[in-house]
Parts: structure tokens; sequence; C-alpha cells
């Protein structure tokens, strides 16, 4: 038993294809599963052939934004609102190909928390390939978690993952990431991928700018949330550092020798140097006291496997 969370934003021309490719695709599992569609403020007909199909279908269901809010948003609200423990994403263009379902079940079942697909054979022209190459490959090395395609929108959840991740702004393409954060297991498979036969791609090349600092919030709040003195003490010790070792080489560099210092502008970027360490060093014992002092049970920093304690 399944369920197929599916964003869509101006995807009316392939909705159809998309239900009747799934359908065929599924026949031989002989297992409920069930397609959510979320529709995240289209403004074509995308909502008239979800309804429409809604009707043809009984295990399609939707959800329907008052406007565009996002693809983490639209897989948010998706993920709240499934049937089973089991969890695919899919995206609405016709890209990903539900032939590869029962390929990602059965890591699943080979022990896999979450089973990401990865593009190999990416049919997009090369204005989309080559900044996504160097993407993965930055957030590779900085995650820690090396992937080939962080971008691919076909994945597979064990639900418990999700109950553990909270979307918001552009995170959902780090889900692997985060789930690997907490001791899930993860697993990258290649899948097929086809030519967009409808529409146009929704993302830019701002796409890979939002990445990137997104990429720096995940690094920060998986790494630094529940210790910031950890980067913030270090960044504002080496400040501090710079900054006494510009003056002493002016102290006994020039001054002991009678020379000037007030006019020199390394005495002006030592000062400023020390000043920030001062200011950085600060800000992370703030930062200390605030983790100190919040209400740790809202979201759990750690993850639990197995428990024979109530309410652990």
């Amino acid at each position: 038993m399944f369920s197929i969370v599916i964003p869509v934003y101006n995807e009316e021309n392939s909705l159809l294809e998309l239900v009747e490719r799934i359908h065929h695709a599924t026949q031989e599992l002989h297992t409920p599963f069930e397609i959510v569609f979320v529709n995240d403020g289209s403004t074509d007909k995308s909502q008239d052939v979800i309804e429409n199909l809604s009707a043809q279908y009984p295990y399609i269901r939707f959800i329907t934004f008052r406007k565009n809010f996002g693809k983490s948003a639209a897989l948010n609200a998706g993920f709240k609102h499934v049937s089973y423990d089991i969890i695919f994403t899919m995206d609405a263009d016709l890209q990903d190909d539900p032939v590869e379902i029962p390929r990602f079940l059965a890591e699943i079942e080979n022990g896999y928390d979450l089973v990401t697909g990865w593009k190999e054979n990416r049919l997009d022209p090369k204005e989309k390939t080559i900044p996504s190459k160097l993407f993965n490959a930055m957030t590779s090395k900085m995650s820690g978690l090396k992937l080939n395609d962080y971008n691919c929108g076909f994945k597979c959840y064990k639900k418990v993952v999700l109950e553990e991740i909270d979307l918001y702004g552009e995170l959902h393409r780090f889900v692997p990431f985060l789930a690997h954060k907490k001791g899930f297991k993860v697993k990258e498979i290649p899948v097929l991928h086809h030519e967009r036969k409808h529409g146009v791609s929704k993302f830019g090349w701002e796409r890979y700018a939002r990445g990137f600092f997104d990429l720096l919030t995940v690094v920060f709040i998986t790494n630094y949330i529940n210790r910031p003195m950890h980067l913030l003490g270090g960044i504002g010790s080496l400040f501090f550092a710079a900054g006494s070792l510009l003056f002493v080489y002016l102290f006994f560099g020039r001054w002991i020798e009678g020379g000037s210092i007030g006019s020199s502008p390394l005495f002006s970027i030592s000062i400023f140097l020390l000043g920030s360490g001062v200011q950085i060093f600060v800000m992370g014992m703030v930062s200390e006291l605030i983790v100190h002092n919040k209400e740790r049970d809202k979201k759990k920093s750690y993850s639990i496997q197995k428990s024979n304690i109530e309410d652990c």
C-alpha cells in the first residue's frame, strides 16, 4: 500500500496521461494505492482535469491551494493527508516514469527508509543539466551525502521519515540529506527520464541561486542549530586572531621603532577585525542562551528507531 503525492502547477495537458501511466504501471502490484494531487495555484484548467479524474478513479484525491505557494508547501500539504505509510513523490510533467515504482518499493523492502531517483540519462537542455551537475557536486561536498541528483523529484519515503522533517522554502530537494542526518538509510537508484511533452519548466537559473542559500540553511540547521557557538565562536575567533596579529605586527614592527601606526590603513583593518570578532563571539553566546532556553520538546533533535517506553 502506498501513496503518490504529485504537486501540480499548470499541467493540464499532462495529467490524464500521467494517471493512465500510473494506472498501467501499478496493475501487476495488486496492492491498494492512492494519488494525491496538490494543485499549487494553477491558472490553467488543471483543477478541472483533476476533478474529472477524481470522479473517474476512486483512488485519486486532491488538495487545491488558493494561490501558488511553491513545491515545498505543496509536498508538505500532501504528506499530511496521505493514507499509507509508504509515500512517493513525482512531478506532473511526464518526465518521471511510473514504471520505476516497483524498483523503489523493492529497495524499501530491502530496508532503506528513503529511495531517491537519479536521472542518469537526463533529457533536458544543457542550460539545465550543466548547472544541475555543479549544484549536485557542491551539495554532495558540503553535506557529506554524495548523490548524483539532488534535484530529482521522483522519490519514495517511509512515512516516519517525513514525520521528522519540516519542509519550507526550497528545502524539498534536501530531504535525503536531512533524512541522512537523522540517521535514516538513504539509497539512490538510476531512473528513466523523458523529455517534457507539454508546457514549459517552472524553474529558471534563479532556482540554483536559491538552492545555494537553502544549502547553507540546511548545513546550519543540521550541524549547528543546537550548538551555534561552534560556528559563530570559530568565525569570531578567526576574525579576532587576524586582527590581533595585525595589531602585534604594527606595535612591534612600527611603533617601537618610532613609526606612526595610527595613519596606517592596517591599523583600521585590525580594529575592524578585532571588533567584528568580539561581536560575532558575543552573538554566538547569545544564540547559545536562546537554544538553552527554547522548548526542545516541540521538535526533537534526535530520532528514535525503537523503544519499549511509552511516549518516548
